[in-house]
């Protein structure tokens, strides 16, 4: 069986920036259609994307994992840079209410099970627009 998940090229970025960061990397974030948040992450993506994890905290908040696990979180103040497939057009800023549900921990997670996730406040607030085409494996995005 193949697994299929629906990614998207992300620049997270501090909140309020007019541009992605210079010489930051684009990262696999997954859509999450489960998750009511805005974004997710573990420590090592924003170390990557240039974000110190321990400045610009917001706050704390109570998840609940699939599985029903809870645990508290910090909240990290950003916002995500979708970035194109397109080439002439430039990455479009997500802004973020909260910021991103940081799980902070120094172990790198397994990179196939423990993805940063863009959640569905994410993308209702952005008011973009989702086609997904299983039968491709095909996803279209536009931004309004």
């Amino acid at each position: 069986m193949a697994y299929w998940s629906v990614r998207v090229w992300v620049i997270p970025g501090d909140s309020g920036l007019p541009a992605p960061p210079s010489g930051a990397q684009p990262q696999l974030w997954t859509i999450d259609t489960g998750f009511v948040g805005e974004a997710f992450a573990w420590r090592h993506h924003l170390l990557a994307a240039g974000l110190d994890p321990d400045v610009e905290r917001v706050g704390t908040i109570r998840a609940v994992s699939a599985l029903g696990a809870s645990a508290v979180y910090p909240i990290r103040s950003a916002d995500l840079w979708l970035v194109s497939n397109l080439p002439a057009l430039a990455p479009w800023r997500m802004e973020l209410d909260r910021g991103i549900v940081l799980r902070d921990v120094a172990i790198l997670p397994d990179p196939n099970l423990h993805r940063p996730l863009v959640g569905m406040q994410a993308l209702i607030q952005s008011g973009l627009k989702l086609e997904i085409d299983f039968a491709s494996q095909l996803l279209s995005l536009w931004v309004p």
